[in-house]
């Protein structure tokens, strides 16, 4: 008469591995060494009065901070798979559900069950 409402529990999901700011920090400053450093791809110039060149350093910002995008994310995928994480799949295979009770004893029946077909015919046809 007087039953319980069940109520679904809440799913609590496992944080997210965070960067640290000294991880992050590492992880832009190496990228931009990359990029600008000492023996990089780009030199930096300082900007003069008479740079006309805004389309060209737009499209360098736009490169660069995508460049920056991908490191941090790069960065983030190794956090998430770095061992002592939950793998997403099972490390071991479930055992089955329904096991025979007596395995040689079904093996037995199967292979006695043609030769029994095959007698009882052999019977009904000597009998005609």
């Amino acid at each position: 008469m007087f039953r319980r409402r069940r109520q679904t529990a809440p799913v609590l999901l496992a944080p997210a591995p965070e960067l640290s700011s000294e991880a992050l920090f590492e992880l832009i400053n190496n990228k931009l060494t990359d990029i600008i450093g000492a023996s990089g791809e780009w030199t930096l110039v300082r900007r003069a009065d008479g740079d006309t060149d805004e389309i060209f350093h737009t499209m360098l910002s736009r490169q660069i901070a995508g460049e920056l995008t991908r490191t941090v994310e790069d960065g983030r995928d190794a956090l998430r798979n770095e061992p002592g994480t939950e793998p997403s799949a099972l490390s071991w295979n479930p055992a089955p559900v329904a096991v025979w009770a007596d395995q040689n004893r079904t093996d037995q029946n199967r292979a006695d069950a043609p030769r029994s077909a095959h007698a009882e015919t052999a019977s009904h046809r000597a009998v005609a």
